[in-house]
């Protein structure tokens, strides 16, 4: 398939499923209080630049005269879908940490543009550590409730 299509193709689906989420923030209840600016304020802007941005994308590839073929789906995209999916299932039973530890490292080996000889210290040190960051700032000091499955005991 030819990266301008795919591109396209994908910024016209940006649209849809932002017009989508537009029309959805109707729904959104104003508390007492929220007269002026309201709950959905802030969607509705992201909305409009995501609007915004694909219109653009597809100017831009429309103007220019690339025929540049990319192989859509490959062992790759599999493993990730794959590695997202798991995460999606087993996010609540084992918590945050440990299936965001092991998203985290297979993402960044599938992403990995140099020997993993070389990269191991970086890779490790990422995929442990920004997860433990991420549970501390969030689910620590910002009260986001956020799954703790096995290691219920630590945080």
């Amino acid at each position: 398939m030819k990266l301008k299509n795919l591109n396209i193709i994908f910024a016209g689906l940006l649209i849809v499923l932002a017009g989508v989420f537009y029309y959805y923030t109707d729904t959104f209840k104003i508390l007492p209080g929220q007269a002026d600016i309201g709950p959905k304020a802030f969607p509705r802007a992201v909305c409009i630049c995501l609007i915004v941005l694909a219109v653009l994308l597809i100017i831009e590839e429309v103007r220019k005269n690339d025929d540049t073929r990319i192989v859509l789906f490959n062992y790759k995209f599999l493993i990730g879908v794959v590695t997202a999916f798991l995460f999606l299932v087993l996010f609540r039973p084992v918590g945050f940490v440990p299936c965001a530890i092991v998203a985290i490292f297979v993402m960044e080996i599938l992403l990995l543009n140099e020997p993993f000889k070389k990269a191991w210290p970086l890779v490790v040190s990422v995929a442990i550590l920004a997860p433990i960051a991420l549970q501390l700032i969030f689910g620590t000091l910002l009260k986001v409730p956020l799954p703790k499955g096995w290691l219920s005991f630590l945080f």
